[in-house]
């Protein structure tokens, strides 16, 4: 309810001398206005430009608005210091009596939120009004008639997230590393011959006798061509269960080349070459071969003629 509080004193607006009565709309006298002998009021707060302090958490404040004595407009600030939610309450005690709105305006002069007064409705609620760090503005105005009413502030800040961290990738298996054998250049206007078996050179000893040096081992000649041996000596996994294998002692100097099938030995399982280089050849074992049975060391039967 407001009490009126007669008395002779002074207005701090110009410094003028005022004497009145003092109309308190709340127990702590907030945002009072004084009524001199004429009926005119003087309003502490009519302005975006004199507002009063809305502190988040305290107790509901007292106000008024009346149209028909001057006071049509109060204005509030809020100070926000970090980014959160923002919840405004107003009340409005005789809502048949009044007329008018209530609106949110941040620094820039922007609208946040607006809510015109419904004829019959006393209670107001602007919940969880997205802020940022800054200064806010509460203004309640009165477009006809004129009603106390109270109005309260409070705030929660936004939870933070913690920034995601991506686990660490699995640690990737060492494999050894596959010595580098660059092709030799053919040449020119020569068609690539399949290399033919030195012949044996002779050499007289001091015993008069002739050298004859062995055949290169891992190697027998058969019938359907020559039988060659290689090892498989690096075995790399691959993402759908397929191995990659590189195999030694065979190679594009034996007559091994790109697409030729070789035989694991002591198995069935049969490889095809997709790359060969001078001394060695590259080659994959499907998944349905179970290379993970395999061993590095295997041999591998190549047959060339």
């Amino acid at each position: 309810m407001l009490r009126k509080v007669c008395g002779i004193g002074v207005a701090v607006i110009g410094l003028l001398p005022v004497s009145g009565c003092v109309i308190d709309g709340s127990e702590s006298g907030a945002n009072a206005t004084v009524e001199n002998q004429i009926e005119q009021y003087i309003d502490l707060d009519n302005s975006k430009e004199h507002p009063l302090g809305l502190i988040f958490g305290m107790p509901e404040v007292d106000d008024r608005l009346d149209y028909n004595s001057g006071d049509r407009e109060d204005w509030r600030y809020i100070v926000v210091t970090e980014p959160g939610m923002m919840t405004i309450s107003l009340n409005l005690d005789t809502p048949k009596d009044i007329k008018g709105s209530a609106t949110i305006v941040d620094s820039e002069g922007r609208m946040v939120r607006t809510q015109p007064f419904i004829a019959g409705q006393g209670f107001y609620e602007f919940r969880d009004i997205p802020v940022t760090r800054g200064i806010f503005y509460f203004q309640t105005l009165a477009s006809e008639g004129k009603s106390i009413y109270t109005i309260a502030a409070s705030y929660r800040a936004t939870p933070t997230v913690a920034a995601y961290t991506p686990p660490p990738p699995p640690p990737q298996p060492v494999y050894e590393e596959e010595e580098y054998e660059p092709d030799p250049p053919p040449k020119v206007n020569e068609p690539r011959r399949n290399p033919r078996p030195s012949k044996p050179s002779k050499t007289s000893g001091s015993s008069g006798g002739s050298h004859e040096p062995k055949k290169p081992p891992k190697e027998e000649a058969s019938s359907g061509g020559t039988r060659l041996v290689g090892n498989i000596t690096v075995m790399t996994p691959k993402a759908d269960g397929s191995y990659e294998v590189t195999i030694r002692n065979v190679g594009k100097d034996k007559g091994v080349e790109s697409g030729a099938i070789g035989t694991i030995e002591g198995t069935s399982i049969k490889i095809e070459t997709t790359q060969c280089f001078a001394t060695s050849c590259r080659a994959l074992i499907p998944e349905s071969a179970n290379p993970k049975s395999l061993k590095k060391g295997a041999n591998v039967i190549f047959k060339v003629n």
